[in-house]
């Protein structure tokens, strides 16, 4: 017997607009108050935020609260994730073509913030942000935002949270719930995808808060 059911239907039914996240303001305080903090900006680009096969207004409207967030950590290091494609990346294979080019630029107003830049060529950009930043275990807190949260966002957190727990790190991977967001379409609810990509990752140790302050 075939089993279907609508995405939109379910994520009413779940409540996906009253997203449960631990925003506990004491946990909040111990994790921000780690003397050495990465803020990693992901995919906030133009083929994603303003033109493109694959840009959208909810990414769009994400800039600025990660903005608000990059300016309430001035001390913090900023590391932009750039997807930058080439004319025959393998992705295409599966994705609209995308991020090539003028596509592939930090949206102006998130990169007047400055910080280091370090582009992909995959949906997780772990290998190129380890090359770029190899003491990841020296940081107390790896905070995570941008687009998009059920794929980029969350594939880079899952692996950079692995990697610390692999060699026994102490730090923490902390995802904002008001700094991500991802697309949405008649095949893909946004809010349900929100909701699963955020509960997956906060069950594999990854600290959920709604936002910074």
């Amino acid at each position: 017997m075939k089993i279907s059911f609508d995405e939109r239907e379910l994520s009413g039914a779940l409540l996906c607009g009253q997203l449960e996240v631990n925003n506990k303001p004491t946990l909040m305080r111990k994790t921000i108050a780690g003397k050495k903090n990465m803020l990693v900006i992901v995919d906030m680009v133009k083929g994603f935020c303003e033109f493109g096969a694959l840009s959208s207004k909810r990414c769009k409207d994400a800039i600025p609260e990660i903005k608000r967030v990059a300016e309430l950590m001035p001390d913090a290091e900023k590391v932009f994730v750039r997807d930058c494609h080439s004319e025959k990346s393998a992705e295409f294979g599966y994705f609209p073509k995308h991020c090539v080019g003028e596509e592939s630029e930090i949206v102006s107003e998130l990169l007047a913030l400055g910080g280091v830049e370090v582009k992909k060529n995959s949906t997780d950009a772990f290998i190129q942000l380890l090359s770029a930043r190899s003491n990841l275990l020296d940081y107390d807190n790896v905070f995570i935002t941008g687009v998009c949260t059920d794929i980029c966002v969350m594939q880079l957190a899952l692996s950079v949270r692995a990697y610390i727990s692999e060699f026994n790190g102490n730090g923490n991977v902390v995802v904002l719930t008001d700094a991500v967001e991802t697309y949405d379409s008649p095949t893909h609810n946004a809010d349900l995808y929100n909701m699963m990509a955020i509960k997956l990752m906060e069950q594999s140790g990854v600290l959920v808060f709604k936002r910074l302050a």
